[in-house]
């Protein structure tokens, strides 16, 4: 199976577009019917760095259909499966999309970059609502062959590659820029994902300069892990014939019978080592909408307020806010308290600020509101950090005496 990988030039010019438009169109034209896979680059119609979201449209708007007829033509006249990379536009603004084209050049399917880049997001605004949501990794089974995509950004997140590894999967599409990374850099990101996934990668991207160091690094690499093509900075295509059935296989361990890496890797895996929250993590608050459910002090009509019940009922819930109250001890330590007294809330008596942490570890905190939580400890800040980070936004609200004294500007 022949491979094509196509490389243009980019610039951050903006003036440049039209021309360097044209020199991808003419690239496309050196493509023929020896080929089997053609892969282009991330956002093709907008061939040169648009530094606002009115520069990004007016690029799509001129160049997006013009590509993509062309990208059919190209398939069709090649004979060839074609991806490339350029804007959808939705009900709610336009997505990152990798287009794939059959042979007969019609669209098969389409791939939504997963992991907006914060610029995609804050300025350029891009519909990216389905990426906060669970969901499979995009396969296409096309001709006995299973691809599976990511677009450059998408390539940084190594947690995903088990889950696409687990598909069992022959080739990943990068449509990429990754513009501010170093050859070596590329390389060896790429070498990893083609290792993990014991896949094909095929990747596309721009050539910043042809004497450039960053950028470009548009390759192919086997599933061992081999470079079989790298253009680096050079403009323009690259073909290399691949066997699209190898595999490679080690054994699980010494002395263990083989097995893909993925594989290995799955035996031991301890996910609560390092995924933190899983499927329960929430919308960053920049993000989430209003109207929002906030649980004052917790679920505090059915636990003690600032307490791990409290909370842990008002996340159980469904709650999109908890909000609580933080006062310093006498050792610095934070705790989760709302008077500056502790009469009403548990059996000691005085100002939380006068005891240390331990100090206060004596008091009941639970049974003023009743016998079944009696026995309950004062909550440190780091305690609510550990346990509902990423599962609940966090509205706290820091308390303190008059904000004058040198003790509280050094706590706060």
């Amino acid at each position: 199976m022949k491979i094509c990988i196509i490389q243009p030039k980019y610039s951050t010019d903006y003036s440049m577009s039209e021309e360097l438009f044209a020199e991808l169109l003419r690239l496309m034209d050196k493509c023929d019917d020896s080929m089997d896979i053609i892969v282009m680059p991330e956002s093709c119609d907008i061939p040169c760095f648009a530094s606002t979201k009115s520069e990004s449209e007016a690029s799509v708007k001129k160049f997006n259909k013009i590509l993509l007829e062309k990208a059919s033509q190209t398939a069709k006249r090649c004979n060839a499966l074609l991806f490339v990379n350029a804007r959808f536009e939705t009900e709610k603004g336009y997505r990152n999309t990798t287009y794939a084209f059959d042979r007969t050049g019609k669209i098969i399917g389409k791939y939504f970059k997963q992991h907006l880049t914060p610029d995609e997001v804050s300025k350029m605004h891009l519909d990216g609502g389905y990426s906060f949501e669970y969901s499979e990794p995009v396969t296409m089974d096309i001709e006995g062959v299973r691809f599976a995509f990511l677009t450059c950004y998408d390539s940084y997140f190594y947690e995903a590659f088990s889950n696409i590894a687990r598909r069992n999967i022959d080739v990943v599409i990068v449509c990429s820029h990754q513009r501010s990374d170093t050859h070596e850099a590329i390389k060896i990101m790429t070498q990893f994902l083609a290792y993990n996934t014991n896949a094909y990668v095929i990747r596309s991207s721009v050539s910043m300069d042809e004497n450039s160091h960053i950028g470009g690094g548009s390759m192919v690499v086997s599933p061992r892990g081999e470079v079989l093509v790298n253009m680096y900075s050079r403009v323009g295509i690259e073909t290399v014939d691949i066997d699209i059935s190898e595999k490679y296989y080690k054994p699980a361990g010494f002395g263990k019978p083989h097995s893909a890496h993925y594989e290995y890797v799955e035996k031991g895996r301890r996910p609560w080592k390092y995924r933190q929250a899983g499927s329960a993590i929430i919308l960053p608050d920049s993000i989430m909408p209003y109207p929002r459910v906030c649980a004052h002090r917790g679920f505090s009509t059915i636990a003690p307020e600032n307490s791990m019940p409290a909370f842990g009922a008002a996340v159980a819930m469904g709650t999109d806010e908890i909000e609580f109250d933080l006062w310093y001890t006498k050792d610095k330590e934070i705790v989760s308290i709302h008077d500056s007294t502790l009469e009403r809330v548990s059996d000691g008596i005085g100002k939380v600020y006068e005891y240390t942490y331990e100090e206060l570890l004596k008091y009941d905190f639970g049974i003023k509101f009743g016998e079944k939580f009696k026995g309950l400890k004062i909550l440190r800040f780091e305690d609510i950090l550990k346990k509902f980070a990423c599962h609940t936004v966090m509205n706290i609200h820091i308390k303190t005496i008059d904000n004058t004294c040198e003790y509280e500007k050094g706590c706060l």
